[in-house]
């Protein structure tokens, strides 16, 4: 299927939600053109001049403000990861890509719950040592979901580099792993009086 990308240096994970402000004419054109019809477009990280291959396709969940300069402030929802074949333009200005939907390998299909909750631990101490209280929906959403790596990423201080690394892993518990090893790292950076609180609160992610 063919889609519109919009790359941007950010990462949007299934099931999250993401403000965004559209200010581009091209994107101003294709966000409303989204909801007018009711579709989403794909977003794909721009690392340097990079721009990844393997991406989300969102939906825009709701929109908070219309500028008079025709400026958008809007929420998105990631629904599902993709990989695009390819990238063109669109006589619009914005890319279009024709992608392929990434699903987890069916051969490890059971979570491995014992992961989960030494990594749900790890979190919870985390967050109390850098003294972030992060409200009730966002454990209630972690206890329902069934892709519980992506939501404890929100929470997780990852880089982009990282965000984008774990977003191409295909498998709930080998990005489980990813995330504790990843928070053992950031233990070793708070015992090196590294603050960890600015990069939890700057992953932006909406609970």
């Amino acid at each position: 299927m063919q889609i519109p990308v919009f790359p941007i240096a950010l990462v949007v994970f299934p099931n999250s939600k993401y403000p965004l402000h559209i200010f581009e004419e091209r994107y101003k054109i294709l966000v409303n053109k989204c909801l007018g019809n009711s579709t989403g477009f794909g977003i794909v990280s721009k690392i340097g001049d990079t721009i990844s291959e393997v991406g989300v396709y969102v939906e825009i969940a709701e929109v908070i403000k219309i500028y008079e300069s025709g400026e958008l402030d809007i929420v998105v929802a990631g629904k599902w990861r993709f990989k695009r074949m390819n990238i063109e333009m669109h006589p619009d200005g914005y890319y279009l890509s024709d992608v392929s939907r990434i699903k987890d390998n069916d051969t490890e299909s059971e979570l491995n719950y014992n992961l989960f909750f030494v990594l749900k631990q790890r979190v919870q101490e985390m967050l109390k040592l850098v003294n972030f209280n992060v409200n009730q929906g966002f454990w209630d959403t972690l206890e329902k979901t069934n892709l519980k790596s992506f939501k404890i990423a929100e929470k997780s201080g990852l880089s982009i580099l990282q965000q984008q690394e774990l977003l191409t892993i295909q498998s709930e518990n080998k990005r489980l792993s990813y995330l504790l090893d990843h928070f053992e790292k950031l233990e070793q950076k708070l015992e090196e009086n590294r603050t960890m609180r600015e990069l939890i609160l700057g992953d932006g992610y909406l609970n």
